[in-house]
């Protein structure tokens, strides 16, 4: 088969063998051109946003906010102008990546001024801070405290950020949902220490986070209700309901791991101990703390099995409807809220939506394209939170599904009949090892440019890992989902906390082994990211084609 009969997916007619052969010959190029702007679109798309987004906040100055505004309008109408007139498709191609790019920028600029709120501007003394406290995080000096801003003394409403975050040394007593009363030392969101360092100051601007600071004595729960408005209250037992599960299961998967577990389930990574997070960290295991493909689709693919079977077995209904539509919508739901419980990290969105179009496809009885749905999932993280663009969350976790979909769909395409690969290892098994490799080669640099050192046993510990995340901790954490019901959860919860024990042991000897010196000193250079960043989207990209 050559190359013209390999290409022609099966939307496009092939002409039949031997008649015409010399005039599809002649226009291959045109047509290999032409199969690539139809079905590598929404990549491209996605990865002209994306840097789109980062020129917007690369650039030295704000940039006039009108003309960013417009500039998609404008694309627009040149890409219709250049489809009623037929131009050339080189030409087209490149307005559409400047409709990505302007499209990218005028979200970030959307966002900034949408987003924008009071901040701190100068060290204050001890004063009182009251608000709802919406979230608790893990560090280092002891739990730090995500707190909705109700009042601060001293500072008039038109001042007063809207969240802020303190540090609390002392025992803590006080739970997530809660109205708190703390005496706090508030400073501004602190710049970088060095040139080209992490500015967290951004983070904080989009987070609308406008101090940080400490809190001199405890926080104490306050006598003011629920915060006005439904999706404030809402918001806030939502958090109250995330703790008290993170609570739960802490206790339920034991002392070692229930950290690990809670923070897995409910996103709450307060229980976790910091040096269980540096050893995964530093182990190249810390993509199992973030909430994202794997967790999702083990929700998922499990409320949909199940709802399938139940529906099934009821007849009338099985004779009337194709009951995987109404599990669908069950299983999407069910994934929603786990989204909603976990927080809703930029990984989980990505993987809910990748989701959402999977299920999708079974609703309107259309196959899921597995890279167009990266690339859906790409365009509307970046259209609701631009700038994660410049965050190694995103980063990392887009590069490692971009990559694992484009090798698992060029391996699908050439596995063989027998259902072997490499020697005499199943596919099953196979498909373990070159997860690793895979995910561990395309995020490496992210990891060296973001934190200036790379996992010398990563591979290795990826290795040992995936299998008992795959074949113990998901089938004991499903089981604990089954067994909830009839008051038998907490067995499951134990067994999954045993195996997330077997994942921390495996994340410190792996960290204790490993070779030193695998950092490179000094930081990476930008352009060295860029260009491998624009070589892993072509790699995407020729997959798309």
């Amino acid at each position: 088969m050559d190359a013209g009969e390999a290409l022609a997916p099966q939307k496009h007619n092939s002409p039949a063998k031997g008649k015409g052969r010399a005039a599809q010959d002649a226009a291959q190029p045109r047509q290999i051109w032409s199969i690539a702007t139809v079905d590598a679109l929404p990549l491209l798309l996605a990865f002209a946003m994306a840097s789109g987004a980062a020129a917007y906040f690369l650039a030295p100055a704000e940039p006039d906010f009108e003309p960013v505004l417009l500039a998609p309008l404008a694309m627009a109408i040149l890409i219709a102008l250049g489809r009623r007139f037929l131009l050339p498709s080189l030409l087209q191609l490149c307005v559409w990546l400047a409709f990505g790019a302007a499209l990218g920028m005028s979200s970030a600029a959307l966002r900034a001024r949408l987003v924008a709120a009071p901040v701190i501007v100068a060290e204050t003394g001890p004063v009182m801070v009251e608000g709802w406290l919406s979230e608790i995080e893990t560090g280092a000096k002891g739990p730090r405290l995500r707190i909705d801003v109700h009042a601060i003394a001293g500072l008039t409403p038109e001042t007063t950020p809207k969240t802020v975050r303190l540090t609390h040394r002392s025992r803590l007593e006080v739970s997530s949902g809660r109205f708190v009363r703390c005496w706090g030392v508030l400073r501004p969101p602190p710049a970088p220490s060095m040139e080209g360092e992490y500015d967290f100051r951004r983070q904080a601007w989009f987070e609308q986070l406008g101090g940080v600071g400490y809190v001199q004595g405890r926080c104490r729960g306050g006598t003011l209700g629920a915060p006005d408005g439904i999706l404030p209250d809402i918001r806030m037992k939502v958090a109250a309901f995330r703790r008290q599960l993170a609570a739960h299961v802490n206790i339920a998967a034991g002392d070692r791991a229930g950290g690990f577990a809670a923070a897995l389930v409910s996103g709450d990574r307060s229980y976790m101990r910091v040096e269980d997070q540096v050893a995964l960290r530093n182990s190249g295991l810390a993509h199992l703390l973030a909430i994202s493909g794997l967790h999702m689709a083990i929700v998922g693919a499990l409320v949909f099995y199940l709802m399938r079977r139940l529906l099934a077995c009821i007849e009338p209904l099985a004779l009337r409807v194709a009951v995987q539509k109404p599990a669908a919508i069950i299983a999407l739901a069910a994934s929603l809220a786990y989204l909603i419980l976990s927080g809703a990290g930029v990984s989980t969105q990505r993987a809910f939506i990748m989701l959402a179009v999977v299920f999708g496809a079974v609703l309107f009885d259309r196959a899921a394209l597995s890279l167009r749905s990266f690339a859906i999932a790409m365009i509307l993280v970046i259209l609701l939170q631009p700038e994660s663009v410049m965050t190694p969350g995103f980063q990392m976790s887009f590069a490692a599904s971009g990559a694992l979909i484009a090798t698992y769909e060029a391996w699908t395409a050439r596995r063989s009949a027998s259902d072997k690969v490499l020697g005499s290892f199943s596919y099953s098994w196979a498909s373990l090892a070159v997860t690793s490799l895979v995910a561990g080669t395309a995020t490496a640099p992210y990891a060296l440019y973001h934190f200036d050192r790379l996992a010398g046993l990563g591979l290795l510990a990826n290795l040992a890992a995936m299998p008992v995340i795959t074949f113990v901790s998901a089938p004991a954490a499903a089981a604990a989902l089954i067994l909830t019901p009839f008051g038998y959860g907490d067995l499951g919860l134990r067994v999954f906390g045993y195996s997330l024990e077997a994942i921390l042991w495996i994340a410190q000897t792996c960290t204790e082994q490993a070779p030193g010196g695998l950092s490179p000193g000094k930081q990476m250079p930008g352009v060295s990211l860029v260009l491998f960043s624009a070589a892993l989207g072509l790699a995407v990209v020729a997959r798309g084609i």
